[in-house]
Order: structure tokens, then sequence, then C-alpha cells
């Protein structure tokens, strides 16, 4: 009489050599060359290297993926824009950093570049609503953080009450985004960097006019 085999009691998952890293990882690059809307489930499991079954196995949806790919960037490649705003000691300080950083982060050769969080989901189907009204409230988020920032340089003295911190912050973003859409035109950092100096003439004059009046204080 043969011996029956015992039963394997070890869970049965996702096959052992899925890497969820390396698979959100790459998603990430596809999501920023492709953008949502344009990368295909067909396109992640060519790249990742894996099965549809397996894929939908641990990400029950490509809008699961994308907001795992979202996370991943807003903690490594986009962390940048926070530290900028808050390392530095004054508001002139800490968007001339932001703006400076970006220049350099956003040009790439091969045209891949910008924000994710601008150019993600810009325009889609009304199946994806959803997912474009998540990635405004990033962008809303990303304002308002600027703004904070600002507000503080107001209440430090370094701009005067009277300035609107909404409507700088509002332009500070749109700058950001309007050089990630040139650095998909393929805009060399040093271009953005030249974008960059040029919005920063308003909270250069802010501060000129501020040592200006010190100094006549002081006479």
């Amino acid at each position: 009489m043969k011996k029956a085999s015992p039963v394997d009691s070890r869970p049965r998952g996702r096959p052992r050599q899925f890497d969820r890293d390396h698979a959100v990882a790459t998603a990430l690059s596809l999501f920023r060359a492709h953008g949502y809307e344009g990368t295909s489930i067909a396109h992640l499991t060519q790249a990742i290297g894996v099965s549809a079954t397996s894929l939908y196995g641990v990400f029950p949806s490509k809008e699961a993926l994308f907001e795992e790919a979202i996370a991943l960037y807003q903690n490594t490649e986009g962390a940048f824009a926070a530290a900028a705003l808050e390392r530095a000691s004054t508001a002139f300080d800490a968007i001339h950093g932001l703006l400076m950083e970006a220049a350099v982060r956003y040009a790439r050769s091969d045209r891949t570049g910008g924000c994710l969080i601008a150019l993600g989901v810009l325009s889609c189907g009304v199946e994806h609503r959803e997912i474009a009204q998540r990635m405004e409230e990033r962008r809303s988020a990303a304002r308002d953080a600027i703004k904070a920032r600002l507000d503080r340089g107001r209440q430090a003295g370094e701009l005067p009450q009277a300035a609107d911190t909404r409507a700088l912050a509002a332009f500070y973003a749109a700058t950001l985004q309007g050089m990630s859409i040139q650095a998909r035109d393929g805009a060399s950092a040093q271009e953005l960097e030249g974008i960059a100096q040029t919005a920063l003439v308003p909270l250069d004059l802010y501060r000129t006019s501020r040592s200006m009046k010190a100094g006549s204080t002081k006479t």
C-alpha cells in the first residue's frame, strides 16, 4: 500500500518570483513616458515580465498600480519639492531652490521628464474621471504648500502684507507645470533655468524693495 503524500499546507499566494517593488518601479517609468491612459495592461505585463493573471493577483486594477506608482514618485523623485520649500530660510530662497531644482530634474534627454503629478492625467475619458480628480487634488496640495511658504515669508516681513500669496502660489505652480511641458518638448536644463529665473522677478522685486526700505530707515 502506497503511503499517502503529506498535504502541502503552505499558503498559496502569488508566485514567489513576483517582485512588487520592481513592478511598481517599472510601472512608474511607463506611466511617466505614456501617461495613465497611454499605458496598457499589455505594456505593463511585458515590461514587468509577468502574465496579466499574476499582475491582477497583486494589483486589483491598473488604477491600483497607478496609485502605488504615484506614491513611489512622491516619496522619491517628487519629494524634492517639499524639501526645497522647507530647508530654505527665506521665502525667496525657498521658491528659488524649488524652481532651480525642478529645472534640473525635469530635463531629460529621452523626453520623459517633467512632473508626473502635472502630466500623468491631464485629460481622460469619463471612466477615469476619479483618477483625474485625485491628480487635481495632488496639484492643489502642491499649490497650497507653496502658498503656506509664502505666507510664512509674509509673516516674517519678507513680503508686504498686501502681497497676494494665493495668486503668487498659483503663478509658481503654473510655472512648474509649464516647465514640465517644456521639458517634454525637449527643453534643456539651461532653458528651464531661464524660465525659472524670469519667474523669480516678482519675488526679487519684493526683496529689493524691502532692502531699500530698510536702508532708508537706517539713514
